[in-house]
């Protein structure tokens, strides 16, 4: 029998650590140590009350395979385990589902999961993105910006959205990012100031793709036996799983994602959500790319296939509709590596803690968070919080 989990505190680094990652006046260690602090205080917990950590990391980004030397740099000493978790973009959430599994499971009481920024270890980020694609055959045209942008046009052909629905998703992230003090994109922007920012790769323009940001996320974990030691209103873990792809690409028809699909289904079945877009208050999903949150509304079962465009022309999804996603300005407004997919949980955490400052959406009492790594999406992973057991 497994045991209930949930999340018990939240942190981030400082504010101004969410900006340009080569502007950043503080490094990945002094980063993750103030997400960490910040978390623990959150939690009303002590680094001796930390169990586990699982730091969640890209390797070729991080620039280090000796994780245990980050709790040493953090003050937590090396007598608790670390494990290294790295499924490319989607480490964030897969370390929260690693965390879950071992509470649930009775191996550990409490966890700690944090994500530095995970730019600024290397000269230019770039060319390591562009190492996500085959060598031998997929490399020279799956570079960063194209594994945005493939899918993207064959989404428009086959659902019948546009440039300006995709500018409508985009402008709505940048006004939601601009009540959000961890946002790096955070002045705001309108539907015109999107379609007129240049043009990178077709369909996506520059405000339709995400910055390269730095700081850091953190989040403190327990079982049901020490949850309520450490905060009067856990988060409960409904579910949480993952999915993954091949590595190959070439098979994919690029208009769509079947895998985020499949996922959505298993974990719906097993918690018997039948209408995601009526049962669920608050989304965060994953879109460094704009026209992505379109097809994961569609993925994640919010509207039938085609039907997102809906969705946004009717403002469903805006902070004041029938279901807010992406109160936060999402991705798209702050893109910190592994900190990126980390935040889609801590964010509906705090939502569901009602802690959320001026981005809080009233009421929220059940939420999903879900993100996506490697190349072109090899990697899903989804959870479900609640506020009650």
């Amino acid at each position: 029998m497994t045991r209930d989990v949930g999340a018990v505190g939240v942190g981030y680094s400082d504010p101004e650590t969410f900006t340009d990652y080569r502007l950043s006046t503080m490094s990945k260690e002094e980063q993750a140590f103030a997400a960490i602090t910040a978390a623990l205080e959150h939690a009303d917990a002590d680094p001796d009350d930390i169990d586990v950590a699982l730091f969640c990391t890209v390797d070729g980004f991080e620039g280090t395979f000796r994780v245990e030397r980050t709790l040493e740099v953090l003050g937590m000493g090396n007598d608790i385990p670390v494990i290294s978790i790295n499924t490319g973009g989607t480490a964030g959430g897969s370390g929260v589902k690693v965390a879950y599994e071992y509470l649930a499971s009775g191996k550990y009481d409490t966890a700690l999961v944090y994500g530095s920024p995970s730019f600024d270890s290397v000269v230019e980020a770039q060319p390591v993105m562009n190492t996500n694609a085959d060598p031998l055959f997929e490399r020279n045209f799956v570079t960063a910006i194209q594994m945005g942008a493939l899918p993207s046009s064959g989404y428009m052909e086959l659902s019948g959205a546009t440039l300006e629905d995709f500018a409508k998703v985009a402008a709505r992230n940048y006004q939601n990012a601009a009540m959000n003090p961890y946002a790096h994109r955070n002045e705001g922007k309108t539907v015109e100031e999107v379609l007129d920012s240049p043009m990178v790769c077709w369909p996506l323009r520059r405000a339709m793709t995400c910055p390269v940001s730095s700081g850091a996320a953190a989040m403190v974990m327990a079982s049901e036996a020490t949850a309520h030691e450490h905060c009067d209103t856990p988060v409960w873990v409904e579910d949480i799983d993952s999915i993954s792809n091949t590595f190959e690409t070439g098979y994919r028809t690029m208009d769509w994602f079947p895998k985020l699909e499949t996922l959505a289904d298993r974990v719906y079945e097993r918690v018997d959500v039948e209408d995601p877009l009526e049962e669920f208050d608050v989304v965060e999903t994953f879109n460094p790319y704009i026209p992505f949150e379109m097809i994961e509304y569609e993925a994640m079962g919010l509207c039938e296939k085609g039907e997102a465009k809906h969705l946004v022309r009717d403002g469903v999804t805006a902070r004041d509709g029938a279901l807010p996603v992406n109160a936060s300005g999402g991705t798209l407004a702050t893109n910190s590596g592994i900190c990126a997919s980390l935040s889609r949980h801590t964010e509906i955490v705090l939502q569901l803690m009602g802690e959320a400052g001026e981005r809080q959406i009233e009421g929220a009492e059940r939420g999903v968070a879900q993100s996506w790594g490697a190349n072109l999406g090899q990697f899903q992973q989804m959870a479900i919080f609640s506020t009650s057991r």
